[in-house]
């Protein structure tokens, strides 16, 4: 429930069927766009998910397992090109259960971090392959590689640059040749990708100094939190004590390469493979949330294969493989990091474990603390989630999101002014926000203002012509001040566009009877009636119209079942009207 629920659950454009259309030409929630994401290829493969298992969670996991699986098979046969085949077997094994392992594997919205380790070490091979024996067929289908992996995920712009720093670790040389028509279709692939991107996603955030020294920090993060057991948070954030862990680190392994004099090619290779694919999103800052946002451990899942390969290249060099007891140590970090990653996989059982340990291990985290409080919200324990929405917005003041759904929190406990207050500082952010927009007229609605209601149902016709929800609201602003006419116009523009809008068929219906339209009033809470048979007011103002049509006995089986219905006025009206 983070972030899988939105792109699959709640999202009817899955459950269409699979259509490459949609996942083309959509942002990564399939929505037009609305987010920065662009994933076409992660976004087709849930749909087959959803054709196959509809919303059982098994057929997601299965998926990420055996895309995970041939991801390192494929890391084993990469480090063939640098190692013997019992060290890229181990090293392989190894990385496959390091303890960032958890975060690709047990979430479901980390799917494009797989394919992109499928694809990256596909291209790497590839491009190895063509290195060692000039097989051109290699270097072409390497260039298809690289065109999967930019549509799982946007980092994998990073691959060019890395294939071009390992052709110069190889070969001592820069691209030539046919190599510079390979690098030329690769850009003219990255451009159709980026053409498609554009028309797709939302307007994206910024690159900004500030982002990069803030978020730099994480680079000694992970390596730390990939080796030692410590920290494991599903919305990490950052700390003193894993920064310099991981500072210490990095140094050993600097230390360590020079003393035995790694070979260039590996630590050439591995650096690009680390830095090229971070240090560009590390100075991304995104339009949804602050300059040091959560990061999440998931992508280190490709790049810190870079770390991996420098390891295994001291580890080659220092001869520890060979020594007697290489094979208990192997087992036991095996082990280990088995063991401990077989317990943190159960964080991602449910939405009540994950978000538990977000906020136990970042509560300083506002993503965290509103996206629980919003689980709260969807369980209708709306004082619970209050707390946890307040301190979203206190922590991530400038998101927008987080005020919209403290905004609806606030409507729905009846704190309508501090519903306005915080819808409008939401719009002070994104003045068409439609959500915000939304809400504030609901709220000035319900705290006896129609008029302002009124002007905010309109704006949301002007972002969004065929909002329905604007439509419906403003339908009712305008019955709130006695507009009937007006009501009835945009109530029956609504009911042209969607037919099966119950709540529309009754609110015409009860402005026909205060018109005195008594005969239309009939019909459209008839057609409310077949739509929610259980609806009581629909009965109730029939049975209005059927009396001033004169037809009694029908009024009053009317408000009687009005009155089963849980009405009180309409058994009044029985006691009053229906005696005999």
């Amino acid at each position: 429930m983070h972030d899988d629920d939105k792109m699959i659950l709640e999202n009817p454009r899955v459950k269409e069927g699979v259509s490459p259309a949609i996942a083309f030409t959509t942002d990564a929630w399939f929505m037009d766009a609305q987010i920065e994401l662009y994933r076409p290829w992660q976004s087709i493969t849930y749909m087959v998910d959803y054709a196959i298992g509809k919303d059982k969670p098994l057929i997601y996991h299965l998926h990420n397992l055996l895309v995970f699986l041939l991801g390192a098979y494929l890391l084993f046969v990469f480090l063939k090109f640098y190692f013997k085949p019992v060290l890229a077997w181990a090293g392989a094994l190894l990385y496959s259960v390091n303890l960032l392992t958890p975060h690709a594997t047990g979430w479901i919205a980390a799917r494009g971090d797989l394919y992109l380790m499928v694809f990256g070490m596909l291209f790497l091979i590839l491009l190895q392959r063509y290195l060692k024996n000039n097989s051109s067929l290699s270097l072409w289908m390497s260039a298809a590689a690289f065109f999967m992996a930019l549509l799982s995920k946007e980092s994998a712009i990073a691959l060019l640059p890395i294939g071009i720093t390992v052709i110069y670790a190889e070969k001592g040389r820069l691209p030539s040749g046919k190599e510079w028509l390979w690098l030329a279709v690769n850009a003219i692939a990255f451009a159709g990708y980026f053409v498609m991107r554009k028309g797709a996603i939302a307007v994206a955030g910024n690159m900004s100094a500030k982002a990069f020294v803030s978020n730099l920090r994480s680079l000694g993060e992970e390596i730390f939190k990939m080796i030692f057991p410590l920290g494991f948070s599903v919305m990490p954030g950052y700390n003193i004590i894993w920064t310099l862990g991981g500072l210490l680190l990095i140094g050993a392994i600097i230390y360590l390469v020079r003393k035995y004099d790694v070979s260039k090619r590996i630590w050439w290779a591995g650096a690009a493979i680390l830095l090229f694919s971070l240090l560009p999103s590390m100075a991304y800052e995104p339009s949804f949330a602050g300059v040091a946002y959560d990061y999440l451990d998931h992508r280190s899942w490709f790049p810190y294969v870079g770390v991996w390969l420098i390891i295994l290249g001291i580890i080659d060099q220092s001869k520890i493989s060979t020594q007697k007891n290489a094979v208990y140590m192997f087992s036991a970090v095996l082990l280990i990091w088995s063991g401990v990653n077989a317990w943190r996989i159960g964080t991602y059982s449910g939405w009540q474990t994950y978000y538990s340990n977000a906020l136990l291990t970042n509560p300083g985290s506002g993503l965290a603390n509103l996206n629980y409080g919003s689980m709260l919200r969807d369980e209708g324990k709306w004082e619970e989630a209050l707390p946890y929405a307040e301190q979203g917005v206190k922590l991530s003041p400038k998101y927008t999101d987080a005020k919209v759904r403290l905004a609806e929190i606030y409507f729905h406990l009846k704190r309508y002014k501090d519903a306005v207050d915080m819808a409008s500082a939401a719009i002070a952010l994104e003045p068409n926000n439609i959500s915000a927009l939304q809400f504030r007229g609901s709220a000035y609605g319900a705290g006896g203002q129609p008029a302002m209601a009124e002007q905010d149902f309109k704006t949301i016709l002007k972002v969004d012509p065929e909002n329905e929800h604007g439509m419906f609201n403003l339908g009712m602003a305008y019955k709130d001040v006695n507009k009937l006419n007006e009501a009835v116009e945009v109530l029956s523009k609504l009911l042209v566009k969607n037919p099966e809008f119950p709540n529309a068929y009754f609110e015409r219906g009860f402005c026909y009877g205060r018109m005195g339209a008594f005969p239309q009033a009939k019909t459209d809470l008839e057609k409310s009636i077949a739509l929610q048979p259980e609806h009581g007011p629909s009965y109730f103002f029939r049975g209005r119209a059927f009396d001033a049509l004169g037809n009694a006995s029908a009024a009053c089986a009317d408000w009687k079942k009005a009155a089963e219905l849980g009405m009180p006025e309409a058994a009044q009206m029985v006691k009053e009207r229906c005696a005999g």
